[in-house]
């Protein structure tokens, strides 16, 4: 019944956490925050919050837990043929006799009260790491060495069925060697250390005991490239393309999102700006983004490439072209119109100017024409001269 509670617990974590296989307390471990890990001959030992684990695996699934509790979380862990080295917080170093489990206590007058952080076994001795320094013991020997160190944390680089895993930032990632770039698993999962085992990887986490199985890992990196996130021409978002603009002041500020080139802060744009007679190149901060303004009448051509702290550069260029119009171009039509304008008006106003000077003239015509009447009349009265049509025979 035990066996079959375990084997359906690791079909659940199967389905829900690939690549990685969970084994907890759930499963038969005495504590599910497992501190470190050992490889042995035939077993796999753990130091968990509670105590060690001796697991059996069949494959890549363990089918036996055996445990040996302690009072104290076990930080470390050494295989040494019949004897486990652990190394108990704030207590020390044992001895357990893998035969019947006994832990027997190593130079607790110089290693009592002691954090362990590493055990490693030598030639004749032990070298135990605490918090700032290094001891080296000789066996039967009182005498011992210490030194100070600056102990490093846990940084795994891992190479197993053609992926590579590291820690970033703490987390465990699978990481891009073409790109130098990162990418975390799901669950953001903290190991403290690991041994490669049956084609895979076990981790010690905090949750439980992990099995990563490569076969199952679903991340594919893409290539290193650039797109357009946003744009903006005067502080207005609109479409970046097929700009063809009038005579006007205009800022143009674009915005980018990258892949497989890291954060934006560690990365740089060069880009060239065109107008077929000029050719400027700058670079910008990626966080930034590329602002351009105070530019003359013309047709650009924008190119913009990115490459980030560590010299990989985006494998594609992105390319913007836009125009604006020129300043005369963009006003002809109103100068025209003003024109015909000027000209109608003219040609209105010379020609009631003309037929007022017409009418004038014929007043006057009319006017000089009667008064050469009367004066006729009154010359031929003077003389007793009458109109032939007024005479009588």
């Amino acid at each position: 019944m035990r066996q079959l509670t375990v084997f359906f617990s690791l079909v659940s974590f199967c389905v829900s956490a690939n690549p990685f296989t969970l084994y907890s307390s759930n499963s038969g471990l005495i504590h599910s925050d497992v501190r470190c890990i050992e490889q042995g001959e035939k077993y796999i030992w753990i130091g968990t919050n509670a105590g060690i684990n001796r697991i059996l695996f069949k494959g890549s699934v363990p089918v036996q837990f055996s445990k040996r509790g302690t009072s104290v979380p076990v930080t470390a862990l050494e295989d040494d043929g019949e004897v486990i080295w652990a190394g108990l917080k704030s207590k020390g170093v044992y001895q357990m006799l893998k035969k019947n489990f006994k832990l027997i206590g190593f130079r607790k007058d110089v290693l009592r009260n002691k954090e362990i952080l590493n055990i490693e076994r030598i030639k004749s001795g032990l070298v135990v790491f605490t918090p700032g320094k290094k001891y080296v013991f000789s066996f039967g020997r009182q005498e011992y060495s210490v030194s100070d160190i600056n102990f490093e944390k846990y940084n795994p680089n891992i190479e197993v069925g053609g992926k590579i895993i590291k820690n970033k930032g703490g987390v465990l990632s699978r990481f891009n060697l073409e790109t130098k770039s990162f990418r975390p698993f799901k669950g953001m999962i903290k190991a403290r250390g690991h041994v490669n085992w049956e084609n895979g990887v076990l981790f010690a986490t905090s949750k439980g005991l992990s099995f990563y199985n490569p076969n199952n890992d679903t991340i594919e990196f893409g290539s290193p490239k650039l797109d357009l996130l946003g744009f903006q021409l005067n502080g207005i978002d609109t479409s970046a393309f097929e700009l063809d603009l009038n005579w006007d002041e205009y800022e143009f500020n674009y915005q980018f999102k990258f892949e497989e080139l890291g954060d934006p802060d560690q990365i740089k744009l060069f880009y060239t700006l065109d107008n077929g007679e000029e050719l400027i190149e700058k670079t910008a901060f990626a966080s930034d983004g590329i602002e351009i303004k105070d530019l003359d009448h013309g047709t650009y051509h924008l190119k913009i490439m990115a490459k980030n702290n560590i010299g990989i550069q985006s494998k594609n260029t992105l390319n913007y072209s836009f125009s604006i119009a020129n300043p005369l171009k963009n006003s002809i039509w109103r100068y025209i119109v003003i024109l015909v304008s000027i000209g109608i008006w003219t040609f209105m106003i010379i020609s009631i100017v003309k037929s007022m000077y017409k009418k004038q003239m014929r007043i006057l015509e009319d006017a000089l024409i009667e008064k050469t009447n009367k004066l006729n009349q009154i010359e031929k009265s003077k003389y007793g001269l009458v109109d032939e049509d007024k005479a009588h025979i």
